[in-house]
């Protein structure tokens, strides 16, 4: 993901969290690159406080940005907490520019046989701190949100990522 970074580009970290996408894509920048953290939780938002981005408090299904506004759009172990997928991919592909891509990372759902996806699976299951969404069903939802093209990406264990091109 860093290696598609430019100066001059704008970039959204929805679900941002404690700020490590962030602080891993500002690594392999020179400060050329405008940096926007959004979450739904105050206090995520203030462990950022040493990140030198925007930060926003907000929904992912309703974006508080004007429509084409980023260059890169990224959402890591966030859009599996929500259970309006597909609200969420439309204002993702509204935000994001012609031309450019949208960065999912989730908890798939697909079958695991490794220890530590078990017990992943096992404590978002007793946590109730999300679900696990199918790849298809989102690669259907993109479609449904206009999006040009998927590639879905397979990690260790339960996770998944995709790339969305706009």
């Amino acid at each position: 993901m860093t290696a598609s970074l430019r100066p001059g580009m704008n970039v959204l970290d929805v679900a941002c969290g404690t700020g490590d996408m962030a602080r891993r894509l500002m690594s392999g920048t020179d400060g050329s690159i405008e940096f926007v953290l959004l979450d739904a939780s105050r206090t995520m938002l203030e462990t950022c406080a040493d990140i030198p981005a925007t930060r926003v408090l907000g929904c992912m299904t309703n974006l508080p940005f004007a429509d084409n506004s980023f260059d890169l759009l990224t959402c890591t172990w966030g859009i599996e907490t929500i259970s309006e997928t597909q609200s969420a991919l439309s204002e993702f592909v509204r935000v994001t520019r012609s031309g450019g891509y949208i960065f999912l990372v989730y908890c798939a759902d697909r079958p695991t046989r490794s220890l530590f996806g078990m017990a992943m699976r096992h404590h978002i299951a007793l946590t109730g701190r999300g679900q696990f969404l199918s790849q298809e069903a989102l690669c259907e939802q993109a479609a449904a949100a206009r999006v040009k093209r998927m590639q879905p990406l397979y990690c260790n264990g339960p996770a998944a990522a995709m790339i969305l091109h706009i």
